[in-house]
């Protein structure tokens, strides 16, 4: 039987270290300290390393049972 997402330990943790620098990415961008262009360039950054988290985690050979 597979895990919902929520139920990942692994996953979580992905997603509570990605907060803290998103929201300053977010908070830079909307006080004018950061350019938008700049701030998206960022953003992406961070989401994706989040999503590779998310994707690495579900490769076959990590997940042997």
């Amino acid at each position: 039987m597979e895990k919902n997402w929520y139920e990942s330990k692994t996953k979580w943790a992905a997603l509570l270290i990605a907060v803290g620098p998103v929201l300053t990415t977010l908070g830079g961008m909307l006080s004018g300290h950061l350019d938008i262009v700049s701030g998206v360039e960022v953003l992406m950054v961070q989401v994706g390393a989040v999503l590779a988290v998310f994707g690495i985690r579900d490769l076959p050979f990590v997940n042997k049972e």
